[in-house]
């Protein structure tokens, strides 16, 4: 445009749209309610995405920050990521994968729109860009932005993700046609996804939710052998005490169920990201972190049951992949595929043979290209 190069060119329409933002009246403080400020998926921060975040094969890309509903339906504020391919948009704008990511820790420094995404997450990701689908990657409530992260929550991860779909439509290259794109919580979140899209965004089009290896079955999760004292400590236990303590105040106090020792890690987890936390406990049993490990997974049961995967309101496709090495057992995702498909749902299951928590994004890449494509037609 105007002889401008094409990176020029991008920063320059970066910058535009983010002053017509701010003369629009989104340029908003970060206090937010749910009595006052704009509509959840308003745009309230557009930055340009620094050149070491950007995927291969971006055009415009920005960091963003976001109204949005958080866990106790007040408004908050979200940050995450726009990015669209290069070149020319078809007719009608780039379609959205709306990206959920899989768990790095609660702290500033661990959300992606800050710390990118880790090398077995990025070539997905350069993968949807190069079939012309442009990615809304969520950080989730409370982790780039102020305000507690409410863990495993399904309607925070989903309205996280619904409204930053929402932000593109202040983009004119965005369509109102998108998808949700799920790994490990993620996966869990986009399930949640496909259960409100229709309620939460009537004004979108939603066409379909792909989960890769999902959390699910949370009751199961945290039962035996998971809750045995000389289990070794789930990296994501000082994480759920935390988030539980935000959810559950007055309910849940981590001092009734930890261990000093277990205290400790349930105060670094909103410093530590999960490598750093996987590092620190990578010695520790359930009894070194609990006071009673199988109180203290019952407790925790109880109060996610909330947060098992809806069997209901599932208007659009859902696919869902899973490795069979995975930690993760890849038999409670097909359990769920089977408990969506009895609730009405198009539903199609794939276990990958041989591919664990990590190696599946890259094994299952292909087939979620094709679904992806499957969901425009």
């Amino acid at each position: 445009m105007l002889g401008l190069r094409p990176s020029r060119a991008a920063r320059f329409l970066g910058l535009v749209l983010a002053a017509c933002l701010t003369l629009l009246g989104f340029g908003v403080p970060h206090a937010a309610s749910a009595h006052q400020g704009p509509p959840p998926g308003s745009p309230t921060e557009f930055s340009w995405l620094p050149d070491h975040l950007r995927l291969d094969g971006a055009g415009l890309a920005w960091r963003v920050e976001y109204t949005s509903t958080s866990f106790d339906g007040t408004r908050n504020i979200v940050g995450g990521t726009i990015t669209f391919p290069s070149g020319r948009p078809p007719a009608g704008g780039w379609p959205i994968a709306a990206l959920l990511p899989g768990a790095s820790g609660t702290a500033e420094q661990c959300a992606p729109s800050i710390a990118g995404n880790p090398p077995f997450a990025t070539p997905l990701l350069e993968s949807l860009l190069a079939a012309g689908w442009a990615v809304a990657e969520t950080d989730y409530e409370g982790v780039s932005t102020p305000g507690p992260n409410p863990g495993i929550h399904g309607p925070s991860e989903a309205y996280s993700a619904i409204d930053l779909v929402r932000v593109a439509q202040h983009i004119g290259i965005a369509s109102r046609t998108w998808a949700a794109v799920g790994y490990s919580q993620g996966g869990h979140g986009a399930l949640h996804t496909s259960a409100l899209a229709a309620d939460y965004a009537p004004e979108l089009d939603h066409v379909g939710t792909i989960a890769i290896a999902p959390v699910t079955q949370l009751q199961l999760l945290l039962s035996a052998p998971a809750d045995d004292p000389g289990f070794p400590v789930n990296v994501f236990m000082p994480y759920f005490g935390a988030a539980l303590a935000a959810t559950h105040p007055g309910q849940y106090q981590p001092a009734d169920w930890f261990t000093p020792a277990g205290l400790a890690l349930v105060a670094a987890a909103g410093e530590r990201c999960t490598e750093q936390m996987a590092a620190q406990t990578a010695a520790l049993t359930n009894a070194d972190v609990f006071t009673d490990a199988p109180a203290a997974m019952a407790q925790m049961r109880e109060l996610l049951a909330a947060q098992e995967i809806p069997t209901a309101g599932h208007t659009e496709p859902i696919r869902i992949v899973h490795g069979t090495t995975d930690g993760l057992p890849w038999q409670f995702t097909e359990l769920t595929a089977a408990q969506l498909e009895g609730g009405g749902a198009d539903v199609e299951f794939v276990p990958l043979t041989g591919e664990d928590h990590f190696s599946v994004l890259a094994a299952a890449e292909p087939m979620v290209l094709d679904w992806l494509a499957a969901f425009l037609e």
